[in-house]
């Protein structure tokens, strides 16, 4: 059994609780939600958003089932969860919040990647980068795609300043091959059709993801060389 998660309040209708499997942000209310995630993934309403820690050795043969399976074990099952997964550490964990905002990153770095290298099927460690985004405005379907954009720029640049390479091309990595992302909104206020770098939103946005996204790596850079 998991030990006790100790339940902490945070903005906008939002509580976090974690323990050493799982981080689990859950809502007083359905957001509305875009992801990649493989359990509660693409366009939704979600209320419970988990990312949870696989052991390194972990074979990753039926990702989504096992998701499923823990999530059910937790009570959780249904259509308004969201899952992902990591071998990160959840102490990496690095929260960034702002006015109307919250960014919770995981982030790992020994899968890095430049998308713009060859695909050669080289073999690849573990490494992810999970990133929960929530913002307490109300977004169109192509605002949370304006949105993906900003987090994914954002990432990308927080790996650029830590010089964070591609092992196999020795070029700048933009990410790695198993990142994970959702955008979460409350749906408050005026409609919004925009969340890229031209807007207030966007630049707080970026400036969030690239802050937790560095500083988790950089625990994680700690934890290993400390």
């Amino acid at each position: 059994m998991n030990a006790p998660a100790s339940v902490r309040p945070l903005d906008f209708g939002l509580s976090l609780a974690a323990d050493a499997r799982c981080l689990h942000v859950a809502s007083a209310r359905p957001l509305r939600t875009l992801s990649s995630a493989l359990v509660g993934g693409g366009l939704g309403w979600r209320r419970h958003f988990c990312n949870f820690h696989v052991d390194k050795a972990y074979d990753g043969r039926a990702p989504a089932d096992d998701l499923s399976d823990w999530l059910a074990r937790r009570d959780l099952g249904g259509e308004e969860s969201l899952a992902m997964m990591t071998a990160v550490h959840l102490e990496h964990l690095a929260l960034v919040t702002g006015p109307g905002l919250l960014v919770a990153v995981t982030a790992g770095a020994g899968n890095a990647v430049d998308i713009t290298a060859p695909l050669a099927g080289d073999p690849r460690p573990v490494g992810t980068i999970n990133t929960l985004v929530f913002l307490d405005v109300h977004l169109s379907d192509a605002g949370l795609v304006n949105a993906v954009l900003s987090a994914t720029e954002a990432k990308a640049r927080a790996l650029q300043a830590l010089d964070i390479r591609d092992p196999h091309s020795d070029t700048p990595a933009s990410g790695t091959s198993t990142d994970c992302l959702a955008i979460a909104a409350t749906q408050a206020g005026e409609p919004r059709d925009y969340a890229g770098s031209g807007t207030r939103l966007g630049r707080e946005l970026g400036r969030a993801i690239f802050a937790a996204t560095r500083e988790s790596l950089l625990r994680g850079r700690e934890a290993r060389h400390g």
